[in-house]
């Protein structure tokens, strides 16, 4: 009888270990997935971190974000009845914003009086259709093999505080200034369409050990600070996009 009592007893405590080893492998394995969900996770945001220290922004994206809203609520102001003020342009005028055209890889603005002709390989996209009043974008433009890119556009004087073109170069020249970032020339002017444009021209170091040159000048039109960016792989590319400008 007692040898009965002592082996049910065995077998109980058997089954209890067994049990408790289970719940012990479960409650591991729950731990290990979870562990490794975390590390998952805390990848990611050092990868983006990284990232973001490497890959800056598009020059013509800056924004002072707090004026944001204000921007917006001008929208009918700034686009349904100008100031009639004078452009910087030979013997031009403007009482309204104007979007240049496009047609296959030609843009002329008739608001600056500035044109640019690119190879047929070259794409083109037009923002007629997109009424942005504070930083209108009138074209985006790239080469074909995307070494070499183009971007045209507006912001409203008033709207990013700007008193003069000094101010926006100046905001340039705090984005040329940042890391991985070096001024190749503080002082690049041009002149096109009657516009005198004044700007700088810099140097992005990326991690694949490529550079980009980036020329960014800027002059007044009317309200707006014309702004246009050029970038290609290496300075003298630079030079050959200038020359598709008139």
């Amino acid at each position: 009888m007692r040898g009965d009592l002592n082996d049910q007893f065995q077998r109980a405590q058997t089954a209890m270990d067994d049990d408790n080893s289970q719940k012990i492998i479960i409650g591991v394995a729950a731990f290990m997935a979870f562990a490794f969900i975390a590390m998952v996770v805390a990848g990611i945001v050092f990868f983006v971190k990284t990232v973001d220290k490497f890959v800056e922004a598009e020059p013509e994206t800056h924004i002072n974000r707090e004026i944001v809203t204000q921007m917006d609520r001008l929208n009918d102001q700034l686009f349904n009845g100008g100031t009639g003020s004078s452009l910087s342009g030979e013997g031009q005028s403007t009482s309204t914003f104007q979007y240049g055209t496009v047609d296959g890889t030609s843009y002329y603005s008739e608001l600056s009086g500035i044109s640019f002709r690119a190879p047929s390989d070259w794409n083109f996209t037009s923002y007629a259709e997109n009424l942005a009043p504070t930083s209108p974008k009138d074209l985006t433009a790239s080469s074909g093999n995307m070494a070499s890119s183009v971007i045209i556009q507006y912001e409203n004087m008033k709207m990013y505080g700007y008193k003069s073109i000094d101010d926006a170069i100046a905001s340039v020249t705090k984005i040329a200034q940042g890391q991985n970032n070096q001024i190749v020339d503080k002082n690049a002017k041009t002149k096109w369409g009657g516009n005198k444009f004044e700007g700088i021209i810099y140097k992005k170091e990326f991690v694949s050990g490529y550079p980009t040159y980036y020329e960014v000048v800027c002059t007044q039109i009317g309200d707006y600070c014309l702004k246009i960016t050029l970038s290609a792989s290496s300075d003298s590319d630079l030079s050959v996009l200038r020359s598709y400008f008139n």
